[in-house]
């Protein structure tokens, strides 16, 4: 069920999204916090990080190792962290798509099982399902059964990244949250991120959430993707390690690459705008194409780099 340890992934500090972090921490203080709770927003501006504060507020806030609300700083000393470190925290269940695929409904029924049982303790039981956006119809369906017979002590937060359409039937069961990011805000975070993590940054853009731009640094890191190669050559290595892997960060990360290509173009042959538009879409269909219909990779890659050749 859970992907990644959210005491590893998540940072210590929170930058930038204090008022919301605030408004969950009034919420669930004066009961009022939904039972079934959707966070809406970029994938990477820290949804995740901030529900993570969240729960070290509420479950630290007894200990002597508290959770450090005037600076927005997780105690690394307090049990309820450590807790999670070990993967033995029976208040709160984590549940995440594997790194860019479906949340199957094998993960909703062991969901539904532990859910089944009582805890150990008398505390608010929390369960975080991140990319809820990749929900299937089957796992959808079986999820709601659960959201539908909400317990006095269960909390649901769900967390949207936008990366596909949320099922309906999901949505209209929560109440919503949208969170968004300023410019400067996720400045702030890079900021902080890049200083804390001493990237050497190998992709940058202004508009790239936090999140993403760390995994796309991480993604050219580890598939050998040189910032200098020529775009076809980029869209080789990440269609093949794509046909591998089923990530689908790599293929956000390829309509990004092309998105900043015409971007260029567009600067430079400002006569050319509507035909550069247009052979932009025919290539990002070509992209979704190779994903949906599972094309031949080389067959789609001349295509692009045919249509490629004759823009520049």
């Amino acid at each position: 069920m859970l992907k990644t340890n959210p005491g590893l992934s998540s940072s210590i500090k929170l930058i930038s999204l204090d008022k919301y972090l605030i408004e969950m921490i009034k919420l669930y203080e004066s009961g009022s916090l939904p039972k079934v709770f959707l966070l809406n927003g970029s994938k990477g501006i820290g949804k995740f990080t901030l529900v993570f504060h969240f729960l070290n507020y509420i479950f630290s806030k007894n200990e002597q190792d508290s959770y450090n609300i005037k600076d927005k700083i997780i105690n690394t000393h307090s049990n309820f962290y450590k807790s999670i470190l070990k993967l033995n925290c029976s208040d709160v269940i984590f549940l995440q798509a594997e790194e860019g695929k479906n949340i199957k409904i094998d993960n909703i029924r062991d969901l539904r099982d532990i859910l089944s049982r009582s805890t150990l303790s008398s505390n608010s039981r929390f369960i975080i399902i991140d990319e809820v956006e990749f929900l299937n119809s089957n796992s959808a369906n079986a999820l709601l059964k659960t959201l539908e017979e909400p317990t006095e002590n269960n909390y649901f937060i769900l967390i949207n990244n936008q990366q596909a359409d949320l099922i309906p039937t999901i949505a209209s069961r929560c109440i919503k949250n949208n969170i968004f990011l300023s410019t400067s805000e996720k400045q702030s975070i890079k900021r902080y991120l890049f200083e804390k993590k001493k990237i050497n940054l190998l992709i940058n853009d202004d508009n790239l959430t936090p999140g993403l731009l760390l995994k796309y640094n991480e993604l050219f890191i580890e598939h050998d993707i040189d910032i200098n190669d020529n775009i076809s050559l980029k869209l080789n290595k990440i269609l093949n390690a794509y046909k591998k892997n089923k990530n689908k960060t790599l293929i956000s990360m390829s309509l990004f690459l092309i998105d900043q290509l015409f971007i260029k173009l567009v600067k430079d042959n400002t006569n050319e705008i509507d035909a550069l538009l247009d052979l932009k879409l025919v290539v990002c269909n070509k992209i979704n194409d190779f994903i949906t219909y599972n094309l031949n990779i080389n067959s789609v890659l001349a295509t692009i780099d045919l249509k490629l050749k004759n823009a520049k």
